[in-house]
């Protein structure tokens, strides 16, 4: 039990920190769903981290956002909604990581299909 507690005590931050060095805060509040708060963040980390410090970044983060109707404050809020559920909150850290992934060009991990041995040689 000891153990859940420092995970929610480190992902937690993680969550809140990544949404608001992302984006910042403004606008009003709503409430966000769970798959809307796994595509923002994903694509506003990808872009923090593709983008860095560029003025090219801050328009992907600020489109990620458009293209979901969603604000830096949503996002503060959605977290802190969040409670102290480091199960629930592990979760989405890992979805977000994937989806970072997948914007990365790697395949999703269902959709990754084991090449027999024979083709992975005759391709080289």
């Amino acid at each position: 039990m000891k153990h859940a507690r420092r995970d929610g005590a480190i992902v937690k931050p993680l969550l809140l920190v990544a949404g608001l060095a992302v984006v910042g805060c403004g606008g009003s509040g709503g409430s966000l769903d769970e798959d809307t708060y796994v595509q923002v963040m994903a694509r506003l980390s990808w872009a923090r981290a593709k983008y860095a410090d560029t003025a090219e970044g801050d328009s992907v983060r600020a489109a990620a956002l458009d293209e979901h109707g969603v604000t830096g404050q949503q996002l503060e809020e959605f977290v802190v909604g969040l409670g102290d559920d480091p199960g629930r909150m592990h979760r989405l850290w890992e979805a977000i990581r994937l989806e970072v992934e997948v914007l990365d060009g790697v395949p999703r991990p269902e959709s990754r299909e084991e090449t027999p041995d024979a083709e992975r040689h005759e391709s080289r």
